[in-house]
């Protein structure tokens, strides 16, 4: 705002000229613009993002867990379980040649075994699978293929 006896330009809301000390009349204080220009130079209102609003998710309810048990079929007789004594000396005494894997009822396991044996060096590697797995009969390692311990 300026002095109307000096023109210095004073700040705006200066009620003495500070160069003269003269007082500075209400009159030339900044007018305020009509709401017509202010909203003709004034920014369009910005929208708000707003997230949608959070749907709370219950847990879907689980179907119960159904255990099947598969009983024994009429008629169908079942298979006693092995001994660890027979299995034991089989391999001892015979396990180069997969008789314990035989009575056991693993036969894939049994002719692996017993080709293996036939070749020259097969013979000492059928030997030491044979007592690994009698050591694992005595300590309980090795079940029949239904899955039950020997006995």
């Amino acid at each position: 705002m300026s002095c109307p006896q000096c023109g210095f330009a004073n700040p705006p809301n200066s009620t003495r000229c500070q160069k003269c000390g003269a007082g500075l009349a209400a009159a030339q204080q900044p007018q305020p613009q009509p709401p017509a220009a202010q909203q003709q130079y004034a920014p369009q209102p910005q929208q708000q993002y707003a997230p949608p609003p959070q749907q709370q998710y219950a847990p879907q309810p689980q179907p119960p867990v159904q255990v099947i048990v598969q009983q024994p079929q009429a008629g169908v007789p079942t298979m006693p379980p092995k001994s660890k004594v027979s299995a034991a000396l089989l391999a001892f005494f015979l396990g180069a040649l997969g008789v314990h894997n035989f009575y056991l009822g693993y036969t894939g396991r049994g002719i692996a075994q017993l080709i293996l044996t036939l070749t020259i060096i097969g013979w000492f590697i059928s030997g030491t699978w044979a007592f690994i797995e009698f050591i694992m009969i005595l300590c309980g390692g090795i079940r029949d293929p239904q899955g039950r311990p020997l006995v």
